[in-house]
């Protein structure tokens, strides 16, 4: 039985490239942006929620949250930054295990970012769910 043996032409592995410089970018300012999101975190957790005096405990609850969304923001950056890495490397030396590398954090931003839209997808709908149930108990009463 005969491979099938993909062939990239110069557009390919240029057209690769340019993907890897924005690709690099994108994930840098990933990572930029969850360290900030992590100290405005900091921020929330040590002294607004002590100033907050009206709702304790209001300003460790917002800054759980904000580290909860750092952990999500920094995995596709991750990924989308070794990528890039990955398929710059893969191209400059020819090296198939780069390339293989390279697809497979492609394919896991992509599953990531899937599962999280299952998932808030179906948050929607339980809230929907929820606003309508609630609408229809208010109705009967």
């Amino acid at each position: 039985m005969e491979e099938n043996q993909l062939k990239l032409t110069d557009v390919d592995k240029a057209n690769l490239l340019e993907t890897a410089k924005w690709g690099k970018f994108l994930g840098i300012v990933g990572f930029v942006m969850s360290g900030l999101i992590i100290l405005m975190a900091l921020v929330f957790i040590g002294g607004m929620g002590r100033s907050m005096e009206v709702y304790p405990g209001l300003g460790s609850g917002i800054g759980f949250f904000y580290i909860l969304a750092s952990l999500l923001y920094i995995f596709p950056s991750l990924y989308v930054y070794r990528f890039s890495a990955h398929i710059k490397a893969g191209i400059q030396s020819g090296d198939q295990e780069m390339y293989s590398s390279a697809f497979n954090n492609l394919k896991r931003l992509f599953l990531f970012i899937g599962v999280v839209t299952i998932v808030v997808l179906a948050i929607y709908a339980l809230v929907f769910f929820g606003v309508f149930a609630g609408g229809l108990m208010g109705g009967m009463l």
